[in-house]
């Protein structure tokens, strides 16, 4: 017959993790699960359901919580062996609630080991109270022959009495058991933080160096205001280091900028971006490739080359836009792999879209990326940018800023130069983002030639 457990959190996907926790034994027909959101409607379901044998409890909850109900439970006599769940830093609310009827407890974060013992262990107390419980009503019906009522009478009342010595002897012992092992259990938990505090600190650190090296890796920005004196980069990563990339060279007369978004941001965008990084330094710098729709087809068979990708693994790669600009010949080259270029022009704005697949996917089935030729005017403003401007949740209703909002704002600010665009860029993001969380890395690049 399966054990009946009732679990009391208020927390949404305290139930997923148990059902997934015991699914083998639920499928099997060993356990079944009931749920109650706070401690009343426990004890709505105790009632209703009194063969339950072992009940999990949080102890903040609203409504009424997990101290409260155990108080309850001992008033309206269940006899469900119950388990306190509660933070390592809890004890003196976990001491009350062992004083008033708790068998044991479990520590957040829960483990499945933890979890899997202590309720062998409870199932084990409640089969042993139900065999004494079933023994007592045997014993109470063999007792009703009148001729000894009144002896077997006095010697119920003798064992009870008994019974009940040994009972408050036996809780004595367990609550100098329990305290013995909330003592041990602290020690353990406070030298486990520690020793997470200590793996954090070293991660932190590799990632602050990391960041260093990526910063190492992408080129100066005044190094773009050389070539472009009326020039921004709005670079802002989501995390200490960024998915985000952008990369830019003299080449043959010609001036390469590249605005790159790969798959992920932290530390798995970051990887991509150091691989792209050498990628291009390779495709342009070495192999001499200046037009973009080529470089795009070059970088996309090194990535694939680079990375050994299959399907399984196709969602790995980056989204890019690369401008060849020849600023003699006033001629601007384009091509895109998801990601668009945007001129103004005399306050209209012109888009140049990409094509509709990123570097790395194994899907593309074209031999080339769409080229883009472009004669390009004195106060032309280019901009090349990745999605996390326009994703950002913010604002009065809580919503992105959208691609209409942005075209919007890069008109409005066209009587600004470069570096005062960028400023501004920086000041919309920062207020419609508000107290909300950033919710990607943002790159913005413009130039004015």
């Amino acid at each position: 017959m399966a054990s009946k457990v009732l679990v009391v959190d208020d927390e949404p996907d305290v139930e997923s993790l148990f059902r997934q926790f015991f699914r083998s034994q639920i499928k099997k027909g060993e356990l079944t699960f009931a749920f109650a959101e706070n401690g009343s409607a426990a004890l709505d379901k105790l009632k209703l359901e009194p063969d339950i044998d072992v009940v999990f409890t949080d102890i903040n909850m609203p409504v009424m919580d997990g101290l409260t109900f155990l108080e309850k439970k001992k008033e309206n006599n269940h006899l469900q062996k119950t388990v306190v769940i509660s933070a390592y830093g809890d004890m003196q609310n976990i001491r009350t609630a062992m004083n008033r009827g708790a068998f044991d407890f479990i520590t957040k974060p829960i483990t499945f080991e933890d979890l899997q013992l202590t309720l062998v262990k409870s199932i084990e107390e409640m089969v042993l109270l139900k065999k004494g419980i079933e023994a007592q009503k045997n014993l109470i019906q063999s007792q009703h022959e009148k001729e000894i009522a009144l002896i077997e009478k006095a010697e119920a009342q003798q064992q009870a009495l008994q019974s009940l010595q040994e009972k408050e002897k036996l809780i004595l012992f367990q609550n100098e058991l329990l305290e013995s092992q909330v003592t041990e259990r602290t020690k353990e938990v406070l030298y486990q933080k520690e020793l997470l505090e200590i793996k954090n600190k070293e991660i932190l650190d590799s990632i602050h160096y990391a960041n260093s090296l990526q910063k190492a890796i992408l080129p100066p920005e005044n190094e773009l205001r050389t070539l472009f004196p009326q020039s921004f980069i709005f670079f802002k990563p989501k995390d200490i280091i960024s998915g985000d990339f952008y990369w830019f060279n003299y080449k043959a007369d010609k001036i390469i900028v590249v605005a790159a978004d790969c798959t992920g941001h932290g530390v798995a965008g970051a990887l991509m971006s150091v691989l792209g990084t050498s990628l291009l330094n390779q495709i342009v710098n070495e192999k001499g490739i200046t037009v973009p729709d080529q470089i795009l087809k070059q970088l996309n068979n090194s990535v694939i080359n680079s990375l050994n990708k299959s399907e399984a693994d196709a969602h790995a790669g980056m989204d890019v836009a690369v401008c060849s600009i020849d600023l003699k010949n006033k001629q601007l080259e384009f091509a895109g792999a998801k990601r668009p270029l945007w001129i103004i022009r005399k306050g209209e704005l012109l888009q140049f879209a990409g094509d509709k697949f990123s570097i790395g996917s194994q899907y593309w089935d074209n031999e080339s990326f769409t080229h883009h030729s472009i004669s390009i005017l004195t106060d032309d403003s280019i901009y090349l940018f990745s999605d996390g401007f326009v994703d950002q949740f913010g604002g009065e209703n809580g919503k992105k800023i959208m691609t209409s909002n942005f075209k919007e704002l890069l008109i409005s600010i066209q009587n600004n130069n470069m570096r005062e665009q960028g400023i501004l860029l920086n000041e919309y993001f920062e207020i419609w983002k508000g107290n909300n969380e950033q919710v990607d890395d943002v790159m913005v690049i413009g130039i004015k030639v």
